[in-house]
């Protein structure tokens, strides 16, 4: 699970990590909204918060 969260930054780390809830990312093209939106499912399904 490390390695999904070792390529972000605060920001993306903190996205990524926000507990069980709907969330909204907002931000301008190429700041990684998709990598933050990716790895977010990723990581729910992996800490056992969502079954894929």
């Amino acid at each position: 699970m490390l390695n999904l969260l070792e390529n972000l930054n605060p920001e993306q780390l903190a996205a990524v990590t926000l507990p069980d809830q709907s969330a909204l990312i907002l931000a301008g093209a190429g700041s990684g909204k998709t990598r933050v939106l990716t790895t977010r499912i990723a990581w729910l399904i992996q800490t056992g918060n969502v079954s894929p």
